[in-house]
């Protein structure tokens, strides 16, 4: 199948779409910068602040037309806003088929329906497809109270993960963490109220070093 991306966010939710961007292709997608040619879409939202929510909701409803304007059979919303508000999104938005929370994003392939035939894999980066307003918007109610202290992250990707850059060659990101720490109180130590598995990288500092070498081969 063809599949189709929508990234919104920070540098962290992007490299989410990256790591879905390469599940997909390794189990044997299609993607596509064409929206319309796409048999599934995907959109990973941003929470962070209302304008972010807003723009989420305008990609997802921008992208839910082409299940009747294009080839689109299936609607998956990741990321943020799936996570804080998956019942309010299912029930105010009929159209979207699959919803993955933060900690969901191996769950991109079972959303695709599973492993695909192999198809041909053209070089180059993959750019993943952008979002403009959509006028009618649902409402979604106010954020819960978020807790001082993160949860520990459910996913947790490595330098073997698949992945498939959106960024130009010149750059890419290192997520290090899943949590509300600056990288600089990260890199001086000072998360002693934080467990050790909330950092995001598997085996912290050696995995963070062993992805920046990954990537810098592939510049």
């Amino acid at each position: 199948m063809k599949i189709g991306m929508v990234s919104l966010g920070c540098p962290k939710n992007l490299v989410d779409s990256e790591v879905m961007l390469g599940l997909a292709q390794q189990a044997g997608h299609e993607l596509t910068r064409d929206p319309q040619g796409a048999d599934v879409l995907v959109v990973n939202t941003c929470a962070f602040i209302d304008k972010a929510k807003q723009e989420s909701v305008d990609a997802i409803l921008e992208m839910a037309e082409f299940k009747k304007t294009g080839a689109c059979k299936t609607l998956v919303v990741a990321g943020c806003l799936a996570e804080r508000y998956r019942d309010e999104l299912k029930a105010q938005i009929p159209e979207i088929d699959h919803i993955l929370g933060t900690g969901d994003v191996p769950a991109i392939v079972e959303a695709l329906g599973g492993p695909a035939a192999p198809v041909a894999r053209p070089g180059g980066l993959i750019q993943v497809l952008r979002s403009s307003a959509f006028p009618t918007l649902p409402t979604l109610p106010t954020p819960p109270t978020l807790p001082i202290l993160p949860t520990l992250p459910t996913y947790l990707y490595d330098a073997d993960t698949p992945r498939l850059l959106a960024t130009p060659r010149h750059y890419a990101y290192v997520k290090i963490a899943d949590t509300v720490r600056s990288f600089k109180e990260i890199i001086e130590g000072k998360y002693d109220d934080i467990p050790e598995q909330a950092f995001y990288m598997k085996g912290a500092i050696e995995e963070v070093l062993a992805t920046a070498e990954k990537l810098k081969a592939t510049a």
